[in-house]
């Protein structure tokens, strides 16, 4: 192969070239102190390279600029650049030894490290920025791995708060307020401090005990808070035992078959109807009467449109329930006593159809359900049903004003004089269911009854 004319102009190019570069680097290191020019070349891996420039040990750090070394011909006009340039990033460091300069291309995966050593010149002006600028490859040249940036510096406040918290409660509360009034309070001259008299010493407890001298502001606040509340709360009750009576059952269940007993008052117009249960009488209910006949006073005679007064008793001969008022049962007019003081008449009745000529009348709904009671009670085994009838609820006051003893006397009322023996006697009837809760057997002696027994001369009275 012959070399023709454009081989030769190439190759003396590239030796012209060479020989101005050698020449402008000597020049250059002449300029810089006469310090011989080193260049070396290392041996590098597969990975991306990177262009050192460092002074010697001592020298003032200085920065060169890639414009400055392309002015001045620092590389073979020969090289060629790569067409692809690699991304990079590009990292300024303090470097003690010297300065780097930047990486001017992008290093393929077989290029050498260059490495030029360079005095710095004491021109350069100190202000520059002073660091290290180096391209950062995923496998770094001899191991020298560039250092990973550090954090940003805590704040001062957080550091003292920390340490406020790190504190015992009772040192660490005035430290955390000072600090969190200073991280609040705008700036400012400082707040005038006010000279406060110092409050008394707490008084001991009563166990002789001293109170701590020193107190934390969350006891203080505790106490504050007690005392608000036990201001504001009113005195617990004493507990006192209950009285015997307090605690009382309830009622028992009344029901269809349970002996039963009826009182009958004619001034107050009412009939209680009343049943036994667990060995007591218990009321019922009270039923109003619709009419009755007569005025005040016992009945002496058929056809005085009077209604009876008494004790009565009623058995299972003297139901009608196929009365002509409804429902109806015989009160037993008359008993043993009427006969013994020669009264007559007879037919006196406990009815419905609120109708009344000597009788008792109710309404049907009323005779209906004490009907019921009645007929149950004597089909359940009780011999005869006790009917009491009376002119008024049998007390004192009641007796003395309608016998004239009160004041109607005076002003001409209606005069029961001649009926006071009488409702006396009734009255010790009255009296025994009172206090006993049982109905009194009452006995027929000609001119009053007797209660519980009777001479040899009375007779007992009873149903038919």
């Amino acid at each position: 192969m012959k070399l023709d004319k454009t081989h030769l102009l190439i190759a003396g190019a590239a030796l012209i070239s060479f020989v101005s570069v050698a020449g402008i680097l000597a020049n250059l290191s002449s300029k810089s102190g006469g310090a011989p020019q080193k260049s070396t070349v290392a041996p590098v891996k597969k990975s991306a390279t990177a262009v050192k420039v460092s002074g010697p040990k001592g020298a003032a750090p200085s920065v060169i600029r890639p414009s400055l070394l392309g002015l001045r011909g620092a590389l073979p006009s020969f090289v060629a650049l790569p067409s692809t340039v690699a991304p990079s990033s590009i990292t300024i460091t303090q470097s003690p030894s010297g300065v780097s300069a930047p990486a001017l291309f992008a290093q393929t995966t077989n290029a050498p490290a260059i490495t030029l050593s360079t005095q710095s010149s004491p021109k350069e002006d100190d202000s520059l920025l002073e660091g290290k600028i180096s391209a950062i490859s995923p496998q770094p040249i001899n191991g020298d791995a560039a250092p990973p940036p550090l954090p940003p510096k805590r704040p001062v406040d957080l550091d003292v708060i920390a340490q406020a918290n790190s504190l015992n409660a009772s040192d660490a509360s005035p430290l955390a307020t000072e600090v969190a009034s200073s991280l609040v309070s705008p700036a400012g001259p400082p707040p005038q401090v006010i000279d406060a008299p110092t409050p008394p010493p707490r008084p001991k407890v009563l166990t002789g005990s001293e109170a701590p001298t020193t107190q934390s502001p969350l006891d203080s606040a505790t106490q504050a808070a007690s005392a608000v509340t036990s201001s504001a709360r009113p005195p617990e009750a004493t507990l006192r035992p209950a009285q015997e009576d307090s605690f009382q059952q309830p009622p028992p269940k009344l029901g269809m078959g349970d002996p039963v007993f009826v009182r009958i008052f004619k001034q107050e117009g009412q009939l209680e109807l009343w049943l036994k249960k667990n060995g007591k009488f218990h009321l019922y209910k009270t039923f109003p009467i619709c009419k009755w006949s007569g005025r005040l006073g016992p009945k002496e005679k058929e056809a005085d449109y009077q209604s009876p007064e008494g004790f009565y008793s009623v058995s299972a001969r003297q139901l009608n329930p196929h009365s002509n008022y409804h429902r109806a049962f015989n009160v037993g007019y008359p008993n043993a006593f009427d006969k013994q003081n020669g009264r007559t008449g007879g037919l006196v009745m406990v009815h419905g159809a609120c109708k009344s000529v000597g009788c008792f009348a109710m309404t049907d709904r009323g005779i209906e359900e004490i009907y019921g009671f009645v007929e149950g009670a004597l089909r359940a085994g009780q011999r005869d049903i006790s009917v009491h009838i009376f002119p008024f609820r049998m007390t004192e006051a009641n007796i003395v004003k309608e016998t004239g003893g009160g004041w109607l006397a005076f002003v001409g009322g209606p005069n029961y004089s001649q009926w006071n023996n009488f409702w006396r006697n009734l009255k010790q009837g009255y009296d025994l269911f009172e206090q006993n809760g049982e109905p009194p057997v009452a006995f027929a002696c000609s001119d009053h009854y007797e209660f519980g027994s009777g001479s040899a001369a009375c007779k007992r009275v009873a149903g038919w």
